[in-house]
């Protein structure tokens, strides 16, 4: 167990986020969260919001007097907020570790930054308007509803618990050889739409059908979308240098979903506290 330290985590409201929150806040560390809540949510912290060790600040990243005096009072940044914003500064100008998540971040390694780069992530706390593939063809399969299939179905996709993709950026972070280089994240098993429709079906039970449907942008047809080659996830260099592999497979990610589709309902957590804001943002207390 690394000995106990603090990370700022931007984004750590969010869906990955806060799952890597959690799991460093139980390895005894300290974390800073910095959101603006535009897609996270103080809900995704519930877990450990009365942890005295989780400081929660709502604000920007963009927010450079922020960036620059909460990454002063950490040890390591984590970088998962969509925005690049001040961080990557603030990391370089105070000596600060720093790991971003980036959807194809090369250079940033340069500054001696962690790149990561995540396949399709999995798991509770996605909000709807950020889910997969696979949890929308979940979610209509339970519903009975048509799964919906773009063009012929033979794009391939690699799907990634999002519990696998926490013990993998844990390892980055303990590992000081990840210092300056970019990582694929990414689940073993590469499927294909058509083949991901008939594994739901049929681990779901459902009488859904599969219908298919042209690529279509803004509301036109498009054949170079349809034929866009996805760069493919590479996560050879991460298994060489820790040893990690996903522990879940494909099958226990589609019926972790479709319990999940199942017991959906609205969840009300009073108390959560919000912090009075301070000059900087909002207050560390």
């Amino acid at each position: 167990m690394p000995a106990p330290a603090t990370y700022l985590v931007t984004g750590g409201a969010g869906f990955i986020g806060s799952h890597l929150a959690d799991a460093l806040l139980g390895q005894g560390h300290t974390v800073l969260v910095l959101d603006d809540l535009s897609t996270g949510a103080r809900a995704n912290l519930a877990a450990s919001w009365s942890d005295p060790r989780l400081r929660f600040v709502r604000g920007s990243v963009l927010d450079e007097r922020l960036a620059d005096e909460l990454t002063a009072r950490c040890d390591t940044v984590v970088h998962l907020a969509p925005a690049t914003g001040a961080i990557g500064a603030a990391a370089l100008r105070h000596g600060r570790r720093l790991l971003i998540a980036a959807a194809d971040g090369r250079g940033e390694a340069a500054a001696g930054a962690t790149v990561v780069r995540h396949g399709d992530t999995v798991g509770p706390r996605q909000s709807p308007g950020h889910a997969t593939l696979l949890t929308r063809l979940v979610r209509r399969a339970v519903a009975g509803e048509p799964l919906v299939v773009h063009g012929d179905g033979t794009r391939a996709y690699r799907f990634l618990d999002v519990a696998d993709a926490v013990d993998a950026l844990l390892a980055l972070l303990d590992h000081s050889g990840a210092e300056g280089a970019d990582f694929d994240i990414a689940g073993s098993e590469e499927i294909t739409v058509m083949a991901l429709a008939e594994r739901t079906l049929a681990r779901s039970g459902g009488a859904s059908v599969v219908r298919h449907l042209p690529y279509v942008v803004d509301r036109v047809p498009s054949e170079t979308y349809a034929k866009a080659v996805l760069r493919p996830l590479d996560t050879e260099p991460l298994r060489e240098l820790t040893g990690w592999r996903p522990a879940r497979s494909l099958d226990d990610i589609l019926d972790a979903a479709i319990a999940r589709a199942r017991a959906e309902a609205p969840v009300v957590l009073p108390g959560l506290r919000e912090p009075a804001a301070s000059p900087a943002g909002q207050h560390l207390g």
